[in-house]
């Protein structure tokens, strides 16, 4: 299904976004690298009404100057789902897109259901002109101290998932988020580097879609053989 760019206004500006399906409303928050359309949310879209901010300054579109840090940002995609879509919303970030889902998470519970980490943290891309926005947000370029001191008290059910063979986001980060996240299950995608979406697209549909339909029973074999033992 082919995504519609649209805008909306908010309290500190216009905000441009991309929507593709319909259903079940689900928010994907991109990396440091921009939007990027994907087999996963292409794929995403023909299950659920996809929507795809652009965090301002990103992909060419202009910033907005009363909005300087993650916790800001975080605040003003919780607005952008109580106007769009006027109620909780699955939640999906992928790397810096990661870390600003935990923010959203952590500000406006209220907003999120589901929440699915894809290899989540903030890093230096070589996109120069959005690696420009990163210190804009006070993205910190290693342990984001004041969110960890946050995460412990998000009980949304949360996905994490990490590449086997990502070589920018260490094994021991994804660890750390799981062991202070009450509710979340971290699962590894063999052979993907730090680009989930473009190494394994399959394997990763097929998790986040099972999560997100299945809730905890996403871990249960869904197969003939499960149905109809024997």
């Amino acid at each position: 299904m082919q995504a519609q760019a649209r805008k909306v206004s908010l309290s500190s500006g216009e905000l441009t976004y991309f929507i593709a399906g319909e259903g079940r409303p689900i928010v994907y928050l991109h990396p440091a690298g921009g939007v990027r359309w994907t087999r996963v949310l292409e794929g995403l879209s023909k299950s659920f009404a996809l929507h795809v901010p652009v965090v301002p300054g990103f992909d060419g579109t202009s910033a907005h100057g009363a909005v300087k840090s993650m916790q800001g940002l975080a605040k003003l995609l919780g607005e952008f789902i109580d106007k769009v879509i006027g109620g909780p919303s699955d939640l999906m970030g992928c790397s810096f897109g990661g870390c600003v889902a935990l923010w959203l998470a952590a500000e406006r519970p209220d907003r999120v259901d589901h929440l699915v980490l894809e290899c989540p943290a903030v890093f230096r891309p070589k996109e120069l002109a959005n690696r420009r926005m990163l210190p804009h947000y006070r993205a910190p370029d290693d342990t984001d101290a004041e969110l960890l001191g946050k995460i412990a008290s998000i009980d949304k059910l949360t996905l994490i998932l990490h590449g086997t063979a990502d070589r920018m986001i260490p094994k021991e980060s994804v660890q750390l988020l799981k062991s202070r996240m009450p509710r979340s299950y971290l699962m590894y995608v063999w052979d993907a580097a730090h680009a989930i979406e473009v190494d394994q697209p399959e394997r990763m549909l097929s998790l986040v879609e099972s999560f997100l339909q299945r809730s905890e029973g996403f871990m249960v074999n869904w197969g003939t053989l499960a149905v109809n033992p024997g």
